[in-house]
């Protein structure tokens, strides 16, 4: 009598297993069904999704899982099982909440956040956010450590066939990978939205393969940076310098999340006044939707994305060489941090320690008000005659938008800005009025110190500029806060510039952070052509520009009329977006991505300006 071999099996699952299966499983059908999918291949593409990278995150917890097996009886194998469960959940849903506000998942701009000094306090988040986030950890630690103490290593009864599971694993895995892949060849929009809500998904194409197939290949647009494999040529020429007998003054202050339509009568009445004797600048954009290539642009005059070459090079921008040529009396102070992002490694990698003044005490408002009152003494003893630089940053209405009893201006508001538990659909109007009142507040420390400039009564020479780092968006296209999208909240500032001899003035053509420099270096001696350290024009100059934003890994131009968006560095996997200036949709995207050519070629000359290859 011929006996079959036995079927090759896998013990049964441990229940634990499971749990930690459909917990993930649930948590990125909640990621996927923000696309909306509607179609038959979209929900296809999303179910195959959900359950191979089910299986994908839960990687480390199977893991975990075998070596409690190897180790039984070892307390170290059960505390290594529940804490790589709570581990993968908790990472998953702070990412699903992030995403959610925000519209990015942890990516190198959040690492960066979270490895930088100063980040996670840059982020404004009270005692209340901290409580609920250390009550997830503790109840997620306490479910998985009851459910693998009481069900862990319980199973089922049966056997599974290990061909079948490895089977089903590999047509799964490879039916969503050549979905991908086919979605990617024909730009299918609805795949392509549902990829991008799922963290760390790893696209897989075969552009070479289905070329050679006779396949269309969509056309894709992507921007290179200058990246680590380059050598920073700048100035592009070394600069001129003629004489110069008097130099300004030059006050700068920057305000933190300052968007375009605050500067009314009612909100900022102080700033208002003072805008309405002096230039003001109606379509101002910053360099980029958060406060690293905000200032970054309006300090160097040059795209946001050479931030990470001049932090290689620890290399200050030309404006400040000037400065210390000139024998400037320098004050540099922020209610932030100078470390996050690294402004100590970059605008002030040459200011001396003693001329760079932080306060991280209190909060934004009471910070704010702290510098207000040591930059009226350093006001009122700078007797030295040399021509002075003050600088500082406000950060009022940063979130989550502290603000005194006294600076209520809009009510209801949320009496607590909670980042775990709000609900931006039920409270955005309630945020946006902290968010005024915050502002107001901001608008008294500006007065202040606009009464003590013309209370030294040299305001004849010496130029001030108002103006925000960035703008803030409030659901109007679908995102709270910055540093998510190129929508105009989140890119128009205003700026009010005071410039000697000149009459008031009001300004209505577009500029941007990168004119601050072209505009201030001649008024400091250079004599060179702007192009040779800058890619702005001089604010004071109606002709056309092209406007550059930046951020982590994307840049945006608009020429005034069109509005696009294109990766960098990663051969467009999703190829550019593109709207009209105003963020509305174009009827035909092809048409006007090939309009934008010209545009494309002044683009990539900006990127490549200042850089050459080694």
């Amino acid at each position: 009598m011929t006996h079959e071999p036995p079927a090759r099996t896998l013990p049964p699952l441990p229940l634990f297993a499971i749990w930690c299966y459909a917990i993930i499983a649930a948590l990125l059908t909640a990621f996927v069904l923000r696309a909306a999918p509607g179609s038959e291949r979209a929900w296809f593409f999303a179910i195959s999704i959900v359950l191979s990278y089910a299986l994908l995150y839960n990687l480390p917890v199977f893991a975990a899982i075998w070596l409690s097996e190897r180790w039984r009886g070892r307390g170290v194998a059960d505390v290594l099982v529940i804490l790589t469960a709570s581990a993968t959940q908790l990472l998953l849903a702070a990412d699903f909440q992030i995403h959610g506000m925000f519209g990015f998942h942890v990516n190198g701009f959040v690492i960066n956040l979270l490895t930088t000094p100063e980040g996670v306090a840059s982020m404004g988040a009270g005692d209340g956010t901290v409580h609920v986030v250390w009550l997830g950890v503790i109840v997620a630690i306490a479910v998985n450590a009851a459910l693998w103490f009481t069900l862990g290593r319980w199973r089922p009864a049966g056997r599974f066939r290990l061909r079948r599971i490895v089977v089903a694993l590999v047509l799964l895995g490879a039916a969503e990978r050549i979905t991908y892949g086919i979605a990617y060849i024909q730009a299918w929009p609805d795949l392509m939205a549902i990829s991008s809500t799922v963290p760390g998904y790893q696209p897989f194409t075969f552009r070479s393969l289905a070329k050679k197939m006779g396949f269309e290949m969509r056309r894709r647009i992507g921007i290179n940076a200058p990246g680590a494999d380059t050598t920073l040529v700048y100035p592009k020429k070394p600069l001129e310098y003629k004489a110069v007998e008097n130099p300004p003054n030059v006050v700068m202050f920057v305000c933190e999340s300052l968007r375009e339509d605050m500067l009314t009568p009612e909100i900022m009445p102080r700033a208002w006044s003072f805008a309405m004797e002096s230039q003001r600048f109606t379509r101002q954009y910053s360099g980029g939707n958060g406060t690293r290539m905000g200032m970054f642009t309006a300090f160097y005059g040059v795209p946001g994305n050479y931030w990470f070459n001049f932090l290689r090079n620890r290399r200050p921008p030309a404006m400040m060489d000037r400065f210390q040529q000139l024998g400037y009396h320098m004050r540099f102070s922020t209610s932030a941090a100078f470390s996050y992002p690294e402004f100590d490694k970059t605008i002030l990698a040459h200011v001396p320690a003693a001329d760079l003044h932080q306060q991280a005490k209190g909060r934004g408002w009471e910070r704010d008000r702290y510098h207000v009152a040591r930059m009226k003494e350093w006001l009122s003893g700078n007797k030295s005659g040399s021509p002075y630089v003050l600088f500082h940053f406000f950060e009022s209405p940063h979130a989550s938008y502290h603000f005194p009893p006294e600076s209520v201006i809009r009510r209801p508001y949320l009496e607590e800005l909670n980042y775990a538990t709000v609900d931006l659909k039920r409270d955005i109007g309630l945020v946006r009025n902290r968010y005024i009142n915050a502002v107001h507040h901001l608008d008294s420390q500006l007065g202040e110190m606009i009464d003590a400039l013309r209370a030294r009564k040299d305001m004849d020479n010496t130029i001030v500029i108002i103006t925000g780092d960035h703008g803030e968006e409030f659901m109007e296209n679908g995102r709270w806060g910055h540093n998510s999208q190129f929508s105009e909240q989140q890119l128009r500032v205003p700026l009010v510039v005071s410039f000697p001899g000149m009459a008031p003035a009001v300004h209505e053509y577009p500029t941007s952070h990168t004119d601050l420099v072209p505009t201030i270096l001649p008024l400091l001696g250079v004599s060179n052509p702007a192009a040779d350290y800058s890619t702005g024009e001089n604010l004071f100059s109606p002709e056309a520009r092209l406007l550059t934003f930046s951020d982590w890994d994307r840049i945006a131009i608009s020429d005034g009329m069109t509005k696009a968006v294109f990766p960098i560095n990663a051969g467009g996997q999703f190829g550019a977006s593109v709207t009209a200036a105003d963020d509305k949709p174009v009827p035909d995207e092809s048409a006007t991505l090939r309009r934008l050519g010209p545009q494309m070629v002044r683009l990539k000359d900006m990127m490549s300006r200042f850089t050459r290859k080694h």
